[in-house]
């Protein structure tokens, strides 16, 4: 009996044993195991690398998109200066033939002017002296023909060279350009009025004029110079006041 019983122990612990041994399926599941998760990882890795993508394409879109804007602001603020800038131009031409309608009557007729003062035409078949074509000039500009009033002053400058009107005619054939935005041909009239006439009335204001052409031209030292020179140059004159007030934007 008791060499039965330990018969029997001896066979199961050898079942034991031989099941124990056996790895063949744990093996095999582990390498199951293995692969699958390998492809799950790479298919995370793509999905991952693909967002990263999307995510740089989407931030340099938003920086051009904001880079565009910030150009556009600027090309407004611009478009804003030059229409003030021309809007500025017109009223101080304005105001100026306002104040060159008396002077210049003065001129021509030795009396102020009056509001119920009218050109003297001279006849069909006269010549025109030269306080009489400079009046026709000049309400050519009063009535803003400006292509017609440069051409009667050039003709006046070319038919009068020694008028004392002279450097009227250069300084209007400068505030002419100038409302124009022509700036090369206004520069060389404004010069000539300072350089050829300082003592004149109207260099204080030619040489202000010159200031604001430099500046228009980009030229801030030059125009800074010009504001200073109309400044110490003309103390009193009422161009010197509008340089200092550039001088201060």
């Amino acid at each position: 009996m008791r060499k039965a019983y330990h018969s029997a122990a001896a066979l199961m612990l050898l079942s034991a044993s031989v099941i124990a041994a056996d790895p063949v399926q744990v093996i095999e599941l582990q390498l199951d195991e293995g692969t699958n998760r390998s492809t799950i990882n790479s298919g995370a890795m793509q999905y991952r690398g693909g967002n990263t993508d999307t995510a740089m394409m989407l931030q340099q879109l938003q920086d051009e998109v904001r880079s565009l804007r910030g150009m556009v602001e600027q090309q407004q603020y611009q478009l804003r200066q030059m229409e003030q800038q021309q809007r500025d131009r017109y009223r101080d031409l304005d105001r100026r033939i306002s104040a060159g309608t008396a002077s210049s009557t003065t001129l021509s007729t030795g009396q102020p002017a009056s509001t119920s003062a009218s050109v003297a035409l001279p006849a069909a078949d006269s010549t025109p002296s030269d306080a009489q074509a400079y009046q026709q000039a000049f309400g050519l500009v009063r009535n803003k023909d400006f292509t017609a009033a440069l051409e009667a002053f050039d003709q006046f400058i070319t038919l009068y060279p020694d008028s004392p009107r002279l450097p009227n005619a250069y300084y209007w054939v400068g505030e002419v350009n100038l409302a124009e935005q022509k700036l090369a041909p206004a520069k060389v009239a404004f010069e000539e009025v300072l350089n050829t006439f300082p003592q004149h009335r109207k260099a204080a204001d030619a040489s202000y004029k010159l200031g604001v052409i430099y500046h228009q031209m980009g030229e801030q030292a030059s125009a800074t110079e010009m504001f200073n020179n109309t400044i110490s140059g003309y103390p009193d004159s009422s161009a010197a006041n509008l340089a200092r007030d550039y001088l201060k934007r």
